[in-house]
């Protein structure tokens, strides 16, 4: 079975099977928003603002305060430090060891390895966009877990597809391809 290089979709072979009963489910929930949020006021405190390639793609992602988004560089995504979180986490696909990206909250966690991965950083400005359009962090975690909940095997969402098909879209338009990634200099890296 292979993810996507973010870790949040099944690609080819078999989906994995859902992991978690609505009781777990309901447990786990506040656990996962309190690990975001706790990542996100990391980010926000030890990131830097977009360059200014990633502001412009923001603003195609549709981020509305691209001024408060931070990128952190770091070597991995890190798993949530509750071990049933992090274990339902990688048995879904959502956050894993292969995890090359994640945005949330006004947080830009993006691996080394895929600082010029344009359309990875582009979707996780699309779900940057659809927490900011949620009403908060909180809400958007439960939005985003229950649309995959509600999808055969946790695999995918309607807040997935639309972060899949707008990073898609910009990437392939002729008009929207200006420039690489890496005329963003300034960055932090944790390792």
């Amino acid at each position: 079975m292979q993810f996507s290089s973010h870790g949040f979709c099944c690609i080819g072979g078999e989906f994995p099977k859902a992991v978690v009963d609505r009781e777990t489910f309901e447990y786990l929930l506040p656990l996962a928003y309190q690990w975001a949020k706790t990542q996100e006021e990391f980010v926000l405190a030890r990131g830097n603002p977009l360059g200014p390639r990633h502001a412009h793609d923001a603003n195609l992602a549709g981020v509305r305060d691209c001024a408060r988004v931070r990128v952190l560089l770091v070597d991995r995504i890190p798993l949530p430090e509750n071990p049933e979180l992090a274990e339902a986490s990688k048995r879904i696909g959502i956050i894993t060891e292969d995890t090359r990206c994640a945005g949330f909250g006004h947080a830009l966690i993006i691996r080394v390895d895929a600082w010029n991965d344009r359309e990875l950083i582009l979707h996780n400005l699309v779900h940057i966009a659809q927490y900011e359009r949620c009403g908060g962090l909180e809400q958007w975690v439960r939005h985003y877990l229950v649309d995959r909940t509600n999808c055969p095997n946790f695999t995918i969402g309607p807040l997935e597809e639309e972060a899949r098909r707008i990073a898609r879209e910009i990437v392939r338009s002729p008009e929207y391809n200006v420039g690489g990634c890496a005329a963003d200099a300034a960055v932090s890296t944790v390792r």
